[in-house]
């Protein structure tokens, strides 16, 4: 993938990617809070993003009147912190790049692995080797490369993240 991500004298991340990239990523908000603003607790994905705490359904009532706000609330606050490093990033010949600043850092971490969840489970993905039964001719294999999309960025993000020598600012420069 032509995807950079390299980590910044004040620890911001700068991504570049192609713009065609950053069109599919800032279409991706819209669809999560969807789930999130209206849950509908009988739905297998938004069962995956609010996860039951107890088998007792009265215990679990009140787990949910207690933080079940909070808990969306949070995740809002990450669809939020995503839009808005898009809506700042800069276009340099076909190329975004967007700015993730340290504060922004986990919040974005949370949309992306939540995308990655609901994705999991409106694919019903049952084990861990998912990966290696990609058909392009399949219906939903759009989905599916979305899913491998958000795995990667996750990953090079967390690279990027804990100073993995690759990801450093003076060897991205060089290239």
């Amino acid at each position: 993938m032509s995807m950079r991500i390299r980590r910044e004298k004040d620890d911001s991340l700068t991504v570049t990617l192609p713009m065609g990239e950053a069109v599919m990523l800032k279409r991706l908000p819209a669809r999560l809070r969807g789930l999130i603003e209206e849950p509908d607790f009988t739905s297998r994905a938004v069962g995956r993003l609010f996860p039951r705490a107890y088998a007792d359904g009265e215990k679990e009532a009140e787990y949910r009147k207690l933080l079940g706000d909070d808990l969306r609330q949070r995740k809002l606050e990450c669809i939020r912190a995503f839009e808005s490093t898009l809506a700042k990033c800069s276009v340099k010949h076909w190329n975004v790049d967007i700015r993730i600043r340290p504060e922004e850092f986990e919040l974005w971490l949370g949309f992306v692995n939540d995308m990655r969840l609901v994705l999991g489970m409106e694919l019903d993905i049952q084990d861990d080797d998912w990966g290696r039964h990609f058909d392009p001719a399949h219906p939903r294999a759009d989905e599916l490369a979305l899913l491998h999309y958000l795995s990667w960025l996750e990953e090079e993000m967390l690279r990027a993240r804990s100073g993995d020598e690759y990801y450093s600012p003076r060897r991205s420069r060089r290239k």
